[in-house]
Formats: C-alpha cells, structure tokens, sequence
C-alpha cells in the first residue's frame, strides 16, 4: 500500500479525534460561577450534544466514506489503465476516496455540535468567543 492512503487515513483520525472545548467570555454569568462550574456546564453541553448528533453523525462518515470509495476507485481505475495496472489502481484510488470522503463529511457533524454546544451555552448565560 502506498503511503498517500495511509496518510489521509492518518489525517482522518487525527481531525476525528480532536476535542476542542469552547472559550467563554468573562461576563457577569461567568465571574459568578467561576471556572469550575462553567467547566461542568461546558461537559454536560458537549455530553448533550453528542448524545443529540451521535447517529447521525455515524451515518454521514459512512455515506461520505462509500461514496468516496466509488468515485476513488473508479479514479483509480482510469488512471490503472493507463499505467498497465488496474487492479491496484482501483485498490489505491478506493483507498484514499474514502478516507477523503470520510474526512470531508466528519467535518460538518462537528460544526454542527459546535453550534448545539454554543446555543445550550448561551441559554445557560454564557458567551462563547471561539473554540481551541
């Protein structure tokens, strides 16, 4: 196996696993509760939120992953035929449409917890600035 399929599945898990956690505003809400109740509040936020959009986000990575597995391999197969090797063109280019696939679609369901994340934020009286 070549090292770009291994590289965008590595890519994947990377952007996959990363846990950001959002940056509050210092407003009044926040300078009455301190940091450890905010965190807490912060937890059961993102705990909702994942709870919320869990199936769907398993169904949007699988979908973006197939897809991206037969528009992969039939890439690779065009470019197999004219090398002289289509078998491991279609294997290759399968290989690195769904790990690209799959990284284009695991990108939407955490915008969307970023924002489920914001909105139980704010009607807890927090501001969010951003996210690290």
């Amino acid at each position: 196996m070549s090292k770009i399929p291994s590289i965008l599945l590595f890519s994947f898990f990377a952007l996959t696993s990363c846990s950001s956690r959002p940056k509050l505003y210092p407003n009044e809400k926040l300078k009455v509760v301190g940091k450890e109740v905010s965190q807490k509040d912060i937890d059961q936020c993102i705990s909702e939120g994942d709870l919320y959009l869990e199936t769907s986000e398993a169904k949007r990575i699988t979908k973006g992953a197939g897809r991206g597995a037969v528009v992969g391999a039939a890439m690779g197969a065009a470019f197999g035929v004219f090398t002289g090797s289509l078998g491991r063109g279609l294997l290759q280019g399968g290989a690195v449409g769904a790990a690209g696939g799959g990284v284009a679609t695991a990108m939407s369901p955490d915008q969307l917890k970023e924002r489920y994340v914001n909105h139980c934020l704010s009607e807890k009286g927090y501001h969010v600035l951003g996210w690290d």
